[in-house]
């Protein structure tokens, strides 16, 4: 049975050669369409869609100009920080009388002058830090310290923008931490390198970087420390993973984890070897692998084991939620030749709470503590903002909403008779064309064309269908088109900012390098005690704000309990109501900048952040929002941009500025 021919009148009016009526796709099984006609039906149907791209292709723009912010971070290297599927770590400073009690270095009142915004505030050491000394970074993890008399040598991870290759890079601080001199790159290999455990063994310094893509487990010796190293030894033939060495009971003990095993849990696998010296030869430990367990248990080492009062500790990781979530910490109780056994036991470190906008508040994964000359202890930890992954989720995500978009596009396009079959009839090959009855019977045969045609078939029935049963020229029908364009506009503004807003943390902008903070004052009564909470909320999980200390004017004071604030408040009452009771002096405020902020004005974090930075660069003028314009009627506040093109004059209210 061959094919019957095609006879074409006008397009939109068609019949088959067995003289019956039909439209674009017949309702039986088969397309019948004359190339011609559905050449003219797919012209329209290109027309719409291509119309259909410039409207939302126009609003997804102009979404991105009024909501995205266009400024770009000072201080950072144009060839660095670039966004990282690996996330965005940076390291910062903890210290503490013991390694269960360490706090942030801003909690401490570290100073670094008195000329600007201190006390100096964590990250101490940023992709930026690496980038601006020569050596462009995407982030920089797994901090390690060696400590030699007063000085700080810190080696760490760090990202090469441009061959995106982990090296060792080496900073000095001087200053117990405060800051840091990057000296260069300790180590470059021709394969990722990162874990940089450095220690000394008879006179010598040793470095054993994690070397795991090149499937061994190198030592390293200093030539000249810190930057020259040689390749000392290859102590073992395996791809380990975050490993380390200590000394105990007179052994020496070696922890790593070994991905390469068929079976193995990625994260959740720990083994242990022994040997009489870091050199070798090794031994594994009678039972190995000691752990091949949940990766969120904490099997996988995160950062240098560490004795107090005379325990030691392993440092592991939680990969549970994400890779790297966070550090535990687990008292040894049991090691030797046969067994091993540890239990956890609490940090003592507290949990970031002001999510993306903290540097670490998406993850912590490493952790080295060491014990000064003074007796007190100084760490360094990763952090991280964003999760594991996070620049593909979002692009996944943003790409998942545009594929909705078109969806929603074709399905306007079925309502509005723009589209008249959902699949192109021109990928009908199957059904289109003369064909001699054995590849009909071929056809017939082949489930995999028979699926196909009938899939073709039923989803070219829907538009018919569903014009019959939504009519667009009524007020229903007009009322599901708007329900339709508006989704699809929603979906495309959350499209684009999945692929292009970044990633919605708020950083705070460091200045030479360095971060701060600043307190916060608002000065309010009894009557606005439910904008305070808003307030409170809002601005106590920007990056940069320190503690919040609210002027209670009038009325009952709240209870602290009251509050949602992820930064410490203090209320201070006033005897008598007076708004210049916020230029009091107030010898508990912490820091030595001083927002001053009315309760009644909300502005997003990065504002916020970009005022800080300016008043850093001047912290000898007043640094302001909220401009009032001298001329025009009435006489209101507006925005810098108004002023500026009006050449006005921007007078700052001190009911915004930084002191």
């Amino acid at each position: 049975m061959g094919s019957s021919p095609i006879v074409a009148g006008t397009c939109g009016n068609v019949s088959h050669g067995n003289g019956g009526g039909g439209s674009c796709c017949d309702m039986s099984l088969k397309c019948w369409c004359r190339w011609k006609w559905d050449h003219c039906v797919l012209s329209r149907t290109f027309v719409f869609f291509l119309g259909s791209f410039v409207v939302f292709g126009s609003i997804a723009t102009l979404y991105a100009w009024l909501v995205f912010t266009p400024f770009v971070h000072q201080g950072l290297s144009s060839l660095g920080c670039q966004e990282d599927n690996e996330g965005s770590w940076s390291i910062g400073v903890f210290y503490g009388d013991s390694p269960f009690s360490l706090k942030p270095i801003e909690s401490t009142n570290v100073w670094k002058d008195e000329s600007a915004a201190w006390p100096v505030a964590n990250p101490v050491v940023t992709c930026g830090s690496a980038s601006d000394a020569g050596f462009p970074s995407n982030f920089v993890a797994d901090p390690f310290l060696y400590v030699q008399g007063d000085t700080l040598y810190l080696f760490y991870e760090t990202k090469n923008s441009i061959t995106l290759q982990g090296d060792i890079g080496v900073a000095k601080s001087i200053d117990k931490g405060a800051t840091w001199q990057q000296l260069g790159i300790a180590l470059d290999e021709d394969w990722h390198l990162s874990y940089p455990y450095v220690f000394k063994y008879l006179g010598q310094i040793y470095m054993m970087p994690e070397s795991s893509q090149k499937g061994e487990l190198r030592l390293y010796r200093a030539l000249n420390f810190p930057l020259q190293w040689t390749l000392d030894k290859i102590i073992m033939k395996k791809p380990l993973v975050d490993s380390v060495i200590i000394n105990h009971d007179g052994k020496y003990w070696l922890f790593g984890s070994d991905h390469s095993g068929f079976g193995t849990k990625k994260n959740g696998q720990l083994e242990i070897w022994y040997g009489s010296s870091p050199l070798g030869p090794w031994k594994p430990h009678k039972k190995n692998p000691i752990y091949n367990i949940d990766k969120s248990l904490g099997a996988r080492n995160g950062g240098r084991p560490f004795v107090y009062n005379g325990n030691l500790y392993r440092v592991g990781q939680d990969c549970g939620e994400t890779y790297g979530r966070r550090v535990r910490t687990f008292k040894v109780e049991v090691l030797n030749k046969d067994e091993f056994k540890e239990v956890e036991v609490p940090l003592g470190f507290e949990e970031p709470n002001k999510g993306r906008n903290a540097w670490n508040g998406a993850r912590y994964h490493h952790l080295d503590v060491q014990q000064l000359s003074s007796g007190e202890w100084v760490g360094v930890m990763d952090g991280d903002r964003v999760p594991s992954g996070d620049s593909v989720r979002r692009f996944f995500l943003g790409c998942a909403s545009v594929v909705v978009v078109a969806t929603l596009v074709i399905l306007l396009g079925v309502l509005l008779g723009a589209v008249k079959c959902i699949i192109p009839l021109n990928w009908c090959l199957h059904n289109s064309g003369k064909r001699r009855d054995a590849f009909l019977a071929w056809e017939r045969s082949n489930l995999l064309s028979s699926k196909l045609r009938r899939f073709c078939s039923r989803l070219n029935r829907v538009p018919p269908f569903l014009r019959g049963r939504i009519r667009p020229n009524t007020y229903s029908g007009k009322l599901v088109l708007i329900l339709i364009f508006a989704l699809a506009v929603g979906l495309m503004c959350s499209g684009v900012t999945y692929i292009y807003g970044g990633n919605g943390a708020q950083e705070a902008y460091p200045l030479k390098g360095q971060y701060s903070q600043f307190t916060l004052l608002t000065m309010t009564y009894e009557a606005r005690l439910w904008n305070l909470k808003m307030y409170v909320k809002h601005y106590s999980r920007c990056s940069s704000v320190g503690e919040i200390v609210v002027v209670w004017n009038k009325g009952t004071p709240p209870k602290y309990s009251d509050f949602d604030s992820a930064v410490p408040i203090r209320i201070r009452v006033e005897k008598q109501n007076s708004l210049n009771n916020r230029f009091k002096m107030d010898s508990f405020i912490k820091n030595r900048a001083v927002l001053e902020l009315d309760d009644d004005i909300m502005m997003t974090c990065d504002d916020i952040e970009r005022g800080f930075r300016v008043w850093r660069e001047h912290p000898d003028r007043i640094v302001g929002f909220y401009p009032r314009f001298i001329n025009g009627s009435p006489l209101k506040y507006r925005g810098e941009k108004y002023a500026r093109t009006h050449k006005g004059y921007n007078m700052i209210l001190t009911g915004g500025s930084f002191h």
